[in-house]
């Protein structure tokens, strides 16, 4: 029988709206039907400025509006993480993909090892759940490619945490 070496591990979390994002689209949602009242009761100039500010707010609603369904996938392998983004289960995009040798550091949010960055300005990719009933996690790394140092706050399952700690022994902090 054959036997591989190989560690593979797929994850996906599903983003969990926030208070702010309720609120960002009720007030587009808000603008945009004021605005349409105002095309009706204005004239002249005033009537076509009102008019393009409406188009301008409409598209930026229906983009808000529309893309709310959001997952980060996380595919681990070999020691690679790649994460990607997946927009109302159409349209995925890849966020970075990270190599064993850029991990400098994987701890818990709120933890003394995770902390030492909170006011480090590095480049930031948020792929967590924003679910505070799941625990988040931070990963710092430090890539060339990439612009030097870069912290991602994502929310792994005990699997893949396990799947790092095989490759990144001493860079990761599980508490």
């Amino acid at each position: 029988m054959f036997e591989s070496n190989d560690t593979f591990v797929e994850d996906a979390v599903k983003v969990v709206e926030t208070a702010a994002d309720t609120a960002k689209r009720t007030g587009l949602i808000a603008i945009t039907m004021s605005l349409l009242c105002a095309t009706v009761v204005l004239t002249g100039t005033l009537k076509l400025i009102v008019t393009i500010l409406l188009i301008i707010n409409g598209i930026l609603t229906i983009i808000v509006v529309t893309n709310k369904n959001i997952e980060y996938e996380y595919d681990y392998t070999n020691g690679s993480l790649e994460i990607a983004k997946i927009i109302d289960n159409s349209k995925r995009k890849t966020i970075l993909n990270i190599e064993p040798s850029e991990v400098k550091l994987v701890a818990a949010v709120g933890t003394n090892d995770a902390l030492r960055y909170d006011h480090v300005k590095l480049k930031k990719y948020d792929c967590s759940a924003h679910n505070p009933d799941e625990k988040d996690y931070i990963l710092v790394g430090h890539s060339e490619a990439k612009g030097d140092d870069f912290k991602v706050i994502f929310t792994p399952s005990e699997k893949l945490l396990n799947a790092m700690s095989k490759y990144n022994k001493n860079e990761l902090y599980i508490n």
